[in-house]
């Protein structure tokens, strides 16, 4: 009868831990090699590549890219979450001045911007990484944050 039990408990323990798992997993996501944690309540809903050519020139806020990649969310509220990373193919990414107000978010030293969008307000953060070019959007400053790494 011990065993019965210990074995009832057992079960239930490793029912409970996967659950709890599953629960508090949260996606990451990795663009031209940066990592960033999707928060809880988001999913994905457009993953996106652009590549520019010699007609056209691709770019993030005036800030001139060879490539461009691209990742959105949203949650069960309709808020939307947007991630790019843009890259030059022989070259760092030095600066960028994309306006707003600087600022540093999660030990990242960048450029804050906030509008208003369908009255709904919607932040962008802009900062360089590893030579590269990076925006968040997003509807805070706090979903911001959580999403880097």
């Amino acid at each position: 009868m011990d065993k019965k039990k210990v074995l009832v408990l057992a079960l239930f323990l490793v029912v409970v831990v996967s659950t709890v798992a599953a629960i508090s997993a949260t996606e990451e996501l990795t663009l031209e090699g940066i990592k960033f944690k999707i928060p809880d309540g988001y999913s994905s809903i457009e993953k996106e590549t652009d590549v520019s050519d010699s007609n056209d020139v691709e770019d993030i806020d005036g800030t001139a890219v060879d490539s461009e990649k691209t990742s959105e969310y949203s949650n069960a509220a309709g808020d939307e979450l947007e991630i790019q990373v843009g890259s030059k193919n022989n070259q760092k990414i030095d600066s960028i001045n994309p306006g707003g107000d600087k600022k540093n978010i999660a030990g990242k030293d960048g450029f804050l911007i906030k509008d208003m969008d369908d009255g709904k307000n919607k932040y962008k953060f802009e900062y360089l990484q590893d030579g590269k070019i990076v925006k968040i959007t997003a509807v805070s400053e706090d979903i911001i944050g959580q999403v880097m790494v």
